[in-house]
């Protein structure tokens, strides 16, 4: 897990892959194609939720040390920067993420205030599931941690409380950039998530929870 939050240069190891035109990383494999190294991410997902499942059972609470192990068990493979927190600033559709210098005292915050409040996740009341999972899935996101994957290991996460919940894992498709005014839909609510609003995020995972059973 990183430590050095401060530096604001880029690290060699969160730069960008020589020859890719600043479209993928730097990566172990010295792949330039961003869509060689996404198919590679999802193939590696799919592995890394099946192991997760096995790893860690319904009574864990979760930590920012497992959700660090989550990135690396997954993306280890591919980018040095696996499960090091980011050390550049960030943004999506002009919403700025945390500050480099931010993220290792807003994980322990997320840790201490989410992660221990609805992890083990034990709900069986919808309405109260989806709002456990949409509040660290957006909390989480919001910080944006890692350097790549942010999206997709909250997703992750929220499988697993899913699964402590005896639900099924979460069909994102319809939430997916291919389905795009439903994906517009699904950042706007993480950006009203860090103002505290929750319903319309709540929402969609109430919807997302449904149609995963």
């Amino acid at each position: 897990m990183a430590t050095d939050s401060k530096r604001y240069t880029v690290p060699t190891d969160e730069d960008w892959e020589p020859g890719s035109d600043n479209q993928v990383l730097k990566n172990y494999l010295g792949i330039k194609s961003r869509e060689d190294i996404e198919a590679i991410e999802e193939q590696e997902l799919e592995r890394t939720e099946l192991e997760l499942l096995d790893i860690f059972n319904k009574d864990h609470q979760f930590t920012v040390a497992d959700i660090c192990n989550m990135h690396e068990l997954w993306l280890g493979d591919i980018y040095p920067s696996a499960d090091k927190f980011r050390t550049v600033m960030m943004s999506k559709a002009g919403f700025p993420f945390a500050a480099p210098s931010r993220i290792e005292p807003l994980m322990q915050e997320f840790e201490e205030k989410y992660l221990a409040k609805y992890t083990p996740c034990h709900y069986s009341e919808i309405d109260a599931l989806a709002h456990a999972l949409e509040v660290v899935h957006s909390e989480l996101v919001i910080i944006h941690p890692f350097r790549e994957g942010n999206g997709r290991t909250a997703r992750l996460l929220a499988d697993l409380m899913a699964m402590q919940a005896k639900k099924a894992p979460l069909n994102y498709s319809s939430i997916q950039t291919q389905n795009l005014p439903e994906f517009e839909n699904y950042i706007q609510s993480i950006h009203a998530g860090f103002e505290g609003n929750y319903k319309t995020i709540e929402g969609i995972f109430k919807k997302l929870l449904e149609e995963s059973t």
